[in-house]
């Protein structure tokens, strides 16, 4: 399976970890932002299972909020400017738990077009890239965010999550329908037959072995990383071609491209890795690297809004 990375980014790794079984109790001081509600008290051993984790997955991943910040101070150097001349589009998993990007994203750069399926798949195809390119002029300025996403818990196992905005006390996954893909091919139960009544799964599926020849052998069955890094592979193939395929007719249109993978961590917080980040002028595609001296207020680290 092919690595799609830009060089300025550091290739995920292999997550083995010891998972830490730690008690944690209710803190009344700390609540989640938007509404509320207790959460769970962090010890210091266990936020540097999850960093340690983090670090070991995704290296170089950049707080949610860092990473579109940095994004726009990139851009508007090379004539991208929010809500003047830039239309955005937004690609991410139809899971709630996604919604701080978009939200971060649409308060950089205005009203963003929603082009995501499950697990962050581009399956508006042809036609609903059509209908967001017709939503800017010919001369625009087009900026693509499109991620995949996984969870890491304050324990440091990875793809799980606690989702404290609808009050669930008990672990959950994300991405459901990548996990619900890797547990398919582990167990031998991979069923790619197309499902009127599961479009978007079926299609997940087949896409990506298609794609990026993922294993689908239970003796060598992937691990719910790899299949992300695999989903994230075929979304970045998927939008190069649609901004490729747009930047033939209209030759005064510019692009930036940022593909990888958003990580949900404990207490609400959002992270990026970054993948693969380009722009396309003239037609032609080249490496974006991002801007490293800014003057941000938002701090590596720290939340984005509870889950």
């Amino acid at each position: 399976m092919s690595r799609i990375m830009n060089s300025a980014s550091s290739k995920p790794r292999s997550a083995t970890h010891t998972t830490t079984h730690v008690s944690h109790e209710i803190n009344s001081g700390n609540t989640c932002p938007n509404c509320h509600h207790p959460m769970p008290m962090m010890s210091a051993p266990i936020v540097d299972t999850f960093q340690s984790t983090l670090q070991r997955a995704f290296p170089k991943a950049y707080n949610l909020e860092e990473f579109i910040f940095r994004t726009k101070q990139t851009l508007v150097p090379k004539g991208f400017y929010p809500h003047v001349n830039t239309f955005v589009c937004v690609g991410l998993c139809r899971d709630e738990i996604t919604s701080p990007f978009e939200e971060e994203v649409e308060a950089m750069w205005g009203q963003a077009f929603i082009c995501g399926s499950l697990g962050g798949m581009l399956f508006c195809g042809k036609t609903g890239f059509a209908a967001a390119h017709h939503h800017a002029p010919e001369t625009a300025r087009i900026v693509y965010y499109c991620f995949t996403h996984i969870a890491i818990d304050h324990e440091g196992t990875i793809g799980t999550v606690y989702r404290t905005r609808s009050g669930m006390n008990e672990k959950t996954t994300a991405c459901g329908a990548l996990a619900a893909f890797t547990s398919e091919i582990a167990s031998n139960k991979l069923n790619l037959h197309f499902d009127e009544e599961d479009i978007e799964m079926s299609m997940l599926k087949k896409h990506i072995i298609k794609a990026t020849g993922l294993s689908t052998d239970p003796k060598n069955a992937p691990d719910l990383l790899a299949v992300t890094m695999a989903a994230y592979e075929t979304i970045t193939l998927d939008l190069e071609r649609h901004a490729k395929h747009d930047a033939e007719k209209f030759k005064e249109r510019q692009y930036a491209l940022f593909t990888g993978v958003q990580i949900h961590g404990p207490d609400g917080s959002d992270y990026c890795w970054l993948g693969k980040a380009s722009l396309i002028i003239n037609g032609v595609q080249s490496p974006l690297a991002l801007i490293t001296n800014t003057a941000s207020s938002s701090r590596p680290g720290t939340a984005t809004g509870g889950h």
